[in-house]
């Protein structure tokens, strides 16, 4: 069984200046940071560069590649990742083969959306719950579809319902009020851990 990783860093934490980050990380990300206006925003995508360059060596656009639907790659393929971040976390996932991850806030139920995305047998089970529970259940089931949704970079497209109905290992945490999902097309034995500086107290 190939390995996964799961590194979580909270943005709230980064001890280092943002202006030393900005000279260490990929220009994308810089354009990106610069490009936001909101704080959150602008920290989330700081980090997003720097987990890629303090974990898989990314410092220039060069290093990077687009797929056929715009998800990003290392030009080598000496491993696959995936960014997502959500409210003062990022979260970045590394594995040996195509790998989709997201993360989510606890998000209060959407009945439309729900009827839109998921299947009639769990629509109907979540009809059954309530409350909190029923808002946590429907952003776990969110997260687990974003991840497979982006294990090929294809969101959701025209393609997307015929990528939600193939079958992907997932493997689903739980942060406080936040869920994360990751996706493979092969079962992996994952390790999950917080960026130095940022863990949890």
């Amino acid at each position: 069984m190939t390995k996964g990783r799961i590194i979580i860093a909270d943005i709230e934490k980064i001890s280092c200046k943002e202006e030393w980050i900005l000279s260490q990380i990929a220009q994308r990300y810089v354009e990106k940071y610069q490009k936001h206006k909101r704080e959150t925003d602008k920290k989330q995508e700081l980090i997003a560069g720097y987990l890629l360059k303090e974990y898989l060596g990314v410092e220039n656009d060069a290093q990077l590649v687009m797929n056929k639907n715009g998800k990003p790659m290392l030009v080598d393929a000496r491993k696959h990742f995936n960014l997502s971040h959500s409210g003062k976390y990022v979260v970045l996932a590394i594995a040996d083969q195509e790998v989709g991850i997201d993360i989510e806030r606890v998000r209060p139920y959407h009945e439309a959306t729900a009827k839109k995305i998921f299947s009639n047998e769990i629509q109907n089970a979540m009809s059954e719950l309530c409350g909190e529970e029923k808002d946590r259940i429907f952003t776990q089931l969110w997260t687990e579809l974003e991840a497979k949704l982006k294990v090929k970079g294809i969101g959701f497209s025209k393609e997307w319902e015929n990528e939600k109905a193939k079958e992907y290992f997932i493997e689903t945490r739980c942060i406080d009020e936040y869920y994360v999902s990751l996706a493979t097309e092969e079962k992996i034995s994952i390790e999950t851990e917080w960026f130095a500086g940022t863990e949890r107290k």
